[in-house]
């Protein structure tokens, strides 16, 4: 199938009701968490689809070309998108209280002893604004673990956007100590908060990826540089929380 009847086989995101974007976006995988009104939600629609098509076309490419995409030093550097804080303030005034107060639910902002609307819109402002500085992808939240694809870890990867370490744990469904560590970097995430990324990649859907790192046993927490980017240490196995916490502030 080629980019354009893909393209004509899928309904425009403009037609589609927010309820159905968010769907298809959670199918791909993909977070609209700081998008802010319909306009940008769709953006978000059609750059995830986009990048569908691409991954889909990384399948059917010669060694030559395959070698180059997974070769790092091919890679045009992620530009940082500057956060727009008088949009998304305009966009945040624009929606109801019910919405806000599920976006605030989804960003696990406490709403109930908020009284006025504003003070619901400044929260998720606030939230929205530090998310956009943690993660240059936007799809890891300080205190989460972010279950992420190969593109997203290149975005997070890329030098000169963040300084924050990332923790990267890349797993197995079928893996049994990957399955204890679940729970526990959960936890550790709680503790880690603001000074490092928590995310995990299941190794079955990504496998090149997984190659490119060279992982020979699950789970395999990894520990990048925020600055550059590089691998900082690897712990292959499972880990409690406490030793999870030490391995992250440990390069935080």
């Amino acid at each position: 199938m080629n980019n354009k009847q893909g393209e004509n086989d899928l309904p425009d995101p403009s037609n589609m009701r927010i309820s159905e974007i968010k769907s298809e976006l959670k199918e791909l995988k993909v977070s609209c968490n700081d998008c802010f009104d319909k306009e940008s939600i769709c953006e978000r629609l059609k750059e995830a689809r986009n990048n569908s098509v691409v991954d889909l076309c990384k399948n059917v490419k010669s060694g030559k070309d395959k070698q180059e995409d997974n070769d790092d030093s091919h890679r045009a550097p992620v530009r940082s998108v500057e956060f727009d804080k008088i949009k998304a303030l305009d966009g945040l005034r624009a929606l109801s209280v019910r919405e806000l107060k599920t976006m605030c639910g989804e960003s696990a902002i406490r709403w109930a002893y908020m009284i006025e609307k504003e003070e619901m819109v400044q929260s998720l402002l606030s939230h929205k604004e530090k998310v956009a500085k943690f993660s240059p992808s936007r799809q890891i939240i300080p205190g989460k673990v972010a279950e992420i694809d190969d593109v997203t870890l290149s975005k997070e990867l890329s030098p000169g956007l963040v300084t924050t370490p990332l923790l990267l744990d890349i797993y197995a469904t079928w893996c049994g100590p990957c399955k204890l560590l679940a729970p526990q970097l959960v936890e550790a995430s709680i503790d880690l908060g603001e000074n490092v990324r928590v995310a995990k990649l299941d190794s079955d859907k990504f496998q090149e990826c997984t190659s490119r790192l060279k992982i020979v046993s699950f789970p395999t927490l990894i520990v990048f540089d925020g600055k550059t980017g590089n691998e900082l240490e690897r712990v292959e196995g499972a880990l409690m929380k406490d030793d999870l916490i030490k391995l992250g502030r440990k390069h935080s």
